[in-house]
């Protein structure tokens, strides 16, 4: 996954992190400065709350359990202001129910991320709320796909609607890495690419009230009917490994990965990208929210993120 691109200083994102243990909060901080973000540490939510005033940050993580008040209370009284209201705010927390995760969207908040956390699921949920408050309804310039309200609004109208849907999230792993290798221009390019083959399948094989969406960065969202779903992941995954190949070198495609470096600067290689699929359907559970499918659809991506070849998994469960 990767953090939002900074082309210069003036566009460095700040976010402002409100964490009343300061050990985690420094160790927060430094991998996101790592990753090219601006950061700004409050231990507290009133130190915090003034700090959205003064500092208008890009993105606010908070922590739920917080000394003065918790966390749900801070995030509504920065909704309940116009002039904050759209700053996204992720919630961090060791708390881990779906109960939580509900509580946190009330209070009016954007994301929820459960400790301990993997700092790539971290930069990653950042991308796609940073996403969300600079696209909001528009159409994305590289896949041509609408973004993540869009998506969001598609999912509740079927749930307000009742009719049976299908959600697939699909992921192209590796694709960080070859943004380091490649550049940005050929970066842009398998971008481009995902969102051509889907839109060319749901063209092909869906009808026009099937929906695409750009949902994060490498991460896309495909709305249909349960009964087309496997006929749209099987097809995504078979154009897509066709196509993909035609933007590596020779050299790498004969190696089958490419070489690039981790954090600590120890070489690592990175086998040709591949593209993986989590999906969902209210026809075999009932989905009460769109916060409850995205919960369930994000669970099966992460299990198929774990093959090292494309691959993708519906949900089967009853319940």
């Amino acid at each position: 996954m990767l953090a939002v691109d900074k082309t210069s200083e003036s566009m460095t994102e700040k976010i402002l992190l409100i964490e009343d243990d300061k050990s985690i909060a420094e160790l927060i901080a430094l991998n996101l400065r790592m990753e090219g973000y601006e950061v700004s540490l409050a231990l507290n939510a009133s130190d915090g709350f003034d700090k959205v005033y003064e500092e208008n940050p890009d993105l606010i993580l908070c922590d739920v359990m917080l000394p003065d008040i918790d966390g749900y209370e801070l995030c509504r009284r920065i909704k309940s202001d116009e002039r904050v209201r759209m700053i996204p705010v992720i919630f961090l927390t060791a708390r881990k129910g779906l109960e939580d995760k509900i509580a946190a969207m009330n209070a009016g908040g954007d994301d929820f991320i459960s400790k301990p956390f993997e700092f790539e699921e971290l930069f990653a949920r950042i991308e796609m709320n940073l996403l969300r408050s600079h696209r909001t309804h528009d159409v994305d310039n590289l896949t041509h796909l609408p973004g993540l309200l869009a998506f969001l609004d598609a999912v509740e109208e079927r749930l307000e609607e009742q009719n049976p849907f299908a959600l697939l999230f699909v992921a192209l792993k590796g694709l960080r890495q070859y943004r380091l290798v490649y550049g940005d221009d050929n970066f842009e390019r398998v971008l481009k690419l995902a969102g051509e083959i889907i839109r060319e399948v749901i063209k092909k094989e869906g009808s026009k009230k099937d929906f695409a969406s750009l949902v994060g960065i490498g991460k896309l969202a495909v709305v249909t009917v349960p009964e087309r779903a496997d006929i749209f992941a099987h097809s995504i995954m078979r154009l897509f490994d066709q196509s993909i190949k035609k933007y590596y070198s020779l050299s790498d495609l004969v190696r089958g990965s490419i070489t690039t470096l981790t954090r600590r600067g120890a070489e690592q290689n990175i086998p040709i990208m591949t593209v993986h699929i989590g999906g969902c359907s209210n026809a075999t559970r009932k989905i009460n929210s769109r916060w409850e499918a995205i919960e369930i659809a994000d669970e099966v991506l992460e299990y198929s993120m774990r093959f090292t070849s494309s691959s993708y998994f519906m949900d089967r469960r009853k319940q």
